[in-house]
């Protein structure tokens, strides 16, 4: 779960820094150090997330929902769970994902089946040399937005998609390297993140993604909501 944390709700937020200069760089910079901070201070996260189309041929577009949480701290650490379900994309139906003593469960079809966790941290984390931070464009940071009566920092970024693939494939050793150029297929990305300013937790993030398929233009998009900190969470009997 940690490693869930650190990437879903903090890692896209200092996405929105790195590659950025002048006052709004610095403001988002600060933000994200106490967020980061923060979050390493936390027992326990749920949250709630909504990935769906727009923009593309009627009868095309898509929703998926998510819900999970888990521990990083404590005796349950590294437990952790989440549930897929779409009622639009054929052969999702819902899954369910649980994690505990380094051994993931999946139920599909209404069955568990067990899979035995990653052999090393290299294999579990391939992505551990990739710093998606550089392909940053833009940042814009407004103070004391009020979300539901909270006074929350809002980071707007926006992400070099081209480049970051490219940045990818090589972190991956060249793999898919015939995909030509990808700035045909994907827009750049931006990326909406709410942190607040009591607690100094990333509670929202909103991401706007282009893709063009088949010379239609649609664009994904994914809301991620933090709703519960350091409350228990019920991680599903598995087997």
């Amino acid at each position: 779960m940690r490693r869930l944390l650190a990437l879903v709700l903090v890692a896209s937020a200092a996405a929105a820094v790195s590659g950025c200069s002048g006052v709004d760089a610095e403001k988002a910079q600060t933000i994200i150090d106490q967020s980061t901070t923060a979050m390493a201070d936390v027992k326990s996260v749920s949250f709630a997330m909504r990935m769906w189309t727009s923009g593309g041929p009627t009868g095309t577009e898509f929703t998926v929902l998510m819900h999970g949480g888990g521990y990083q701290k404590g005796k349950h650490a590294g437990e952790s769970y989440a549930t897929l379900s779409s009622s639009d994309v054929p052969g999702i139906g819902s899954v369910t994902v649980v994690i505990r003593h380094d051994v993931l469960w999946v139920k599909a079809a209404g069955s568990w089946s067990r899979v035995p966790a990653p052999a090393s941290q290299a294999s579990a984390d391939p992505l551990a040399g990739f710093d998606i931070t550089r392909y940053v464009t833009d940042v814009r940071v407004e103070e004391g937005v009020l979300v539901e009566g909270e006074p929350m920092d809002r980071i707007t970024g926006a992400i070099d998609t081209s480049a970051a693939v490219s940045g990818l494939l090589g972190t991956l050793g060249g793999a898919g390297g015939g995909l030509g150029d990808v700035s045909d297929v994907l827009g750049d990305i931006r990326a909406v993140i709410y942190v607040s300013e009591t607690t100094h937790l990333p509670m929202r993030t909103l991401v706007d993604m282009p893709i063009s398929v088949a010379g239609q233009k649609i664009t994904l998009h994914m809301d991620l909501v933090i709703t519960g900190v350091n409350k228990p969470v019920s991680i599903p009997s598995v087997g």
